[in-house]
C-alpha cells in the first residue's frame, strides 16, 4: 500500500517497494502480492512489479486526489505499462484459478 497524499505507507519509490518485498520474504515467502494505494500514482513502479512477479491495482480509489484521468484512462495506462514491461494481463479465468488455488492451499 503506497500513498503520496496520506501519512501511511511508503511513497511510490523503489526503496518502498524494496522494503515491502523484504518484509514479504520474511513473513510470507512466495505469497501473491500487488501494489496499490490511496492518493497515489503507482504507474512508475510497474516495470519492477512485473519483473518481481507482482500484480498491480489502479483506478479512481487509488488515484491522486483531483486526478484528471478517468478510471478507464488509469487502467489503459497500466495496461500499456504492463505490456511495455513484458508482462501479461490476467484474464478473469486466470484470477479465478489463482483464487481457487489459494483457497485450496496450492498457491
Amino acid at each position: 500500500m503506497f500513498s503520496s497524499g496520506y501519512t501511511f505507507g511508503f511513497p511510490p519509490d523503489d526503496y518502498g517497494l524494496t522494503a515491502y518485498l523484504n518484509l514479504l520474504d520474511q513473513v510470507a515467502p512466495g505469497a501473491q502480492w500487488m501494489v496499490g494505494g490511496l492518493s497515489v500514482d503507482v504507474l512508475s513502479l510497474i516495470p519492477r512489479v512485473v519483473a518481481e512477479g507482482g500484480h498491480v491495482r489502479v483506478g479512481l480509489e487509488d488515484a491522486p486526489f483531483g486526478s484528471t484521468r478517468s478510471n478507464q484512462e488509469w487502467v489503459e495506462a497500466a495496461v500499456h505499462a504492463i505490456d511495455h514491461a513484458g508482462g501479461t494481463l490476467a484474464t478473469p479465468e486466470d484470477v479465478r484459478a489463482l483464487l481457487t488455488a489459494v483457497e485450496m492451499g496450492d498457491a
